[in-house]
C-alpha cells in the first residue's frame, strides 16, 4: 500500500514538473494551430496521442479485454466517454485552457486554474451522486 502511494507521488511529480516545464496545453495547441498556425504546442499534443496509440493495446494485453467497464456494456461507455471528452473539452475551451493546464496554474497559484479545478470537483461529485446512477437506471 506504502510503494503506491509513493509510486503515485514519484510519477505525479514527474508528470507535473514536465507539464509546467513544456506549458502542454491540448485547448492552447489546437487554438494557437488554428489562429496563428504556431505549432509548438500542437507537437505535445501529436506526441501524447502517440504514446495512447502504443499504451492502450499494451494496458488492454496486460489488463486484459472486458465486454463492459463498471458494468456498463463497452459501446455504451464508449459512447458516454466521448460525449463527456466533448463536453470537458467545450467547457474548458471557454475556461482557456485543457483541465491538465488548469492543474498546472493551480499548483502555481492562480486564481483561475483553482476556481476551475474546485468546479471540475464538484461536476465530478455531482456526475457520481446524480448522473450516474440515473445512467446506470436507463441502460440495460
Amino acid at each position: 500500500m506504502m510503494v503506491a502511494s509513493v509510486a503515485s507521488l514519484v510519477v505525479g511529480l514527474v508528470i507535473g514538473y514536465l507539464g509546467q516545464r513544456s506549458r502542454i496545453c491540448f485547448v492552447g495547441a489546437v487554438r494557437d494551430f488554428v489562429l496563428i498556425r504556431d505549432t509548438q504546442k500542437l507537437q505535445g499534443l501529436v506526441a501524447f496521442l502517440l504514446v495512447a496509440w502504443v499504451a492502450f493495446p499494451l494496458a488492454a494485453l496486460v489488463g486484459g479485454e472486458h465486454g463492459s467497464v463498471g458494468g456498463v456494456p463497452t459501446g455504451a461507455a464508449l459512447l458516454l466517454t466521448v460525449i463527456g471528452g466533448l463536453g470537458v473539452g467545450a467547457i474548458s475551451t471557454l475556461a482557456n485552457g485543457c483541465p491538465f493546464r488548469q492543474h498546472v496554474l493551480a499548483a502555481q497559484g492562480a486564481v483561475n486554474g483553482i476556481t476551475y479545478l474546485a468546479g471540475f470537483l464538484a461536476g465530478a461529485v455531482i456526475f457520481h451522486t446524480v448522473v450516474a446512477p440515473v445512467l446506470m437506471w436507463l441502460l440495460p
